[in-house]
């Protein structure tokens, strides 16, 4: 199932980049009744550059419970430690975010923390916050796309949400591929195995010391094509050459990368929402 998906994708990209691309109602959901929000001074300052920052952290939970993680002005998840003393993402360089491929022109849009971003996008806006969920709009600055992520941990459980919702603000209907990626460092450990299915990708060490992990996961019935998948490399993709460096096996004892992947068609005036996941294990 997952070979003929990215086979699906592999067709698309061909398709429609024969040649070199050019660079350049929100979800409700559930909140934690636990958890603890420290927000920093930096908080309120939009950012016209790529940071892996914190501006908004939360906490909740101990032990085998115990929940850390935070968010940048950007709306990177640039720290996640679950269960307590484990960090999976703000080990080294700092690399987690977003990439947008708009297929019907070529041009590609993507924030990836200390991992870089294209200049293409303006400042963000803090939309809202609270004790458990944190919400973030940035334009590009081409004004055909407004993206809206909500950050939200999930009651009851260590693990987060994050809703993706693009709206295509042209007059013009367009092809989509639409990414979230994380440099997963399982554990504090830069070199782990990596593996990925059509719901998720997941970094993870085996049996030790550090035998712990970190997935992504897709959410809901996602009704267009999507699919996980692991890279042998800890830089992210470039949206419009996602698979460029997609491994079809797992990667055993790499330092690596993991990538959820949407291939949609979005209306004009009309906004897609994606959810995916994150949680250690």
């Amino acid at each position: 199932m997952k070979k003929s998906v990215l086979a699906l994708f592999l067709f698309s990209f061909f398709h429609v980049f024969g040649k070199t691309p050019k660079t350049g109602s929100l979800q409700n959901l559930p909140a934690s009744a636990a958890p603890q929000q420290d927000v920093e001074a930096s908080a309120e300052t939009p950012s016209l550059v790529p940071t892996s920052i914190c501006s908004f952290t939360f906490t909740s939970g101990t032990k085998e419970t115990f929940l850390k993680y935070c968010v940048t002005a950007n709306g990177n998840i640039t720290q996640f430690e679950s269960p307590a003393g484990f960090e999976h993402i703000a080990v080294g360089e700092v690399a987690e975010g977003y990439g947008v491929c708009d297929g019907t022109s070529g041009v590609s849009y993507f924030d990836y923390a200390d991992d870089g971003a294209t200049a293409n996008w303006d400042a963000p806006t803090l939309l809202s916050r609270d004790a458990a969920s944190v919400q973030i709009a940035r334009n590009t600055s081409d004004g055909i796309w407004t993206l809206i992520q909500t950050v939200t941990q999930i009651s009851g459980t260590s693990s987060v949400n994050v809703a993706m919702t693009l709206k295509n603000n042209s007059a013009e209907d367009r092809l989509v591929f639409f990414l979230r990626y994380a440099d997963v460092d399982a554990a504090g450990v830069f070199n782990n195995n990596l593996d990925g299915t059509s719901e998720s990708a997941f970094g993870w060490n085996s049996a030790g010391v550090q035998s712990f992990g970190l997935v992504m996961r897709n959410v809901g019935n996602t009704p267009f094509a999507h699919a996980g998948f692991a890279q042998p490399i800890s830089s992210g993709p470039s949206p419009c050459k996602a698979m460029a460096h997609a491994s079809r096996m797992p990667v055993i004892a790499t330092d690596g990368s993991i990538v959820m992947f949407y291939n949609m068609f979005i209306r004009h005036g009309v906004a897609k929402t994606i959810t995916i996941n994150y949680r250690g294990f």
